[in-house]
């Protein structure tokens, strides 16, 4: 299968929006991490804190808030990072775009997820032939990692889970990286040079990483 056979899958995936029951079930866990992440005294550092919030693993979308409790524990994934920044962001009013990328990760990444998501019995749309589905955010003029909490160049550049071959922000088309493979062809493996770390849970995120002074307010 093809990257471009890949971005055609990724279409059929709706941006994540979490949902609300008009109860106390999803009002006191929205409440909960919107308190939390709020308390910091800038945007930036609010965005940096998202996915340290909650434990990495398999959401069933659509997802409503007292769906992402496990254990007591909150659990989310890339969607669920990147709806709640966007209502971060949408509340400090900057201008900004959900989007979804696709990205090239380590050869045995897809794999342990797969079997993750499925034992969990969670649809595993999201893992294509040769790229996985991600979400993120564009601020201004440049990408934002909801789940890594760090800025990233796009098209051919790197998040925490890997190589971006490809993005689009929500209404637009795909842009494809310098080196994607087309329609035919099968992805190059990266220079050892290039190649970025293992993915990771996104636990206990720094909250000022990768955000210059001034960026956000």
């Amino acid at each position: 299968m093809s990257l471009i056979a890949d971005l055609e899958r990724f279409d059929r995936i709706g941006l994540s929006q979490v949902g609300s029951h008009p109860k106390a079930c999803c009002r006191t866990v929205r409440h909960s991490v919107f308190a939390q992440v709020t308390h910091f005294g800038d945007t930036g550092t609010a965005l940096a804190a998202v996915p340290g919030l909650f434990r990495w693993g398999p959401v069933q979308w659509p997802a409503h808030w007292c769906d992402l409790v496990d254990d007591g524990d909150l659990v989310g994934d890339c969607g669920v990072h990147a709806d709640v920044a966007s209502v971060l962001l949408a509340r400090k009013s900057v201008p900004h775009a959900r989007a979804r990328a696709a990205v090239l990760t380590p050869p045995m990444a897809p794999a342990h997820w797969r079997a993750v998501w499925n034992e969990a019995r969670v649809s595993d749309a999201w893992i294509g032939r040769t790229a996985v589905y991600h979400e993120v955010l564009r601020v201004g003029n440049r990408w934002w990692d909801p789940s890594d909490a760090r800025w990233f160049s796009g098209p051919g550049g790197h998040t925490g889970s890997g190589h971006v071959l490809a993005i689009r922000e929500d209404g637009g088309e795909w842009q494809l990286a310098p080196d994607a493979p087309d329609a035919s062809g099968a992805p190059d493996a990266p220079d050892a040079s290039a190649s970025p770390r293992a993915p990771a849970p996104p636990q206990g995120t720094t909250p000022s990483r990768g955000l210059p002074q001034g960026v956000l307010p």
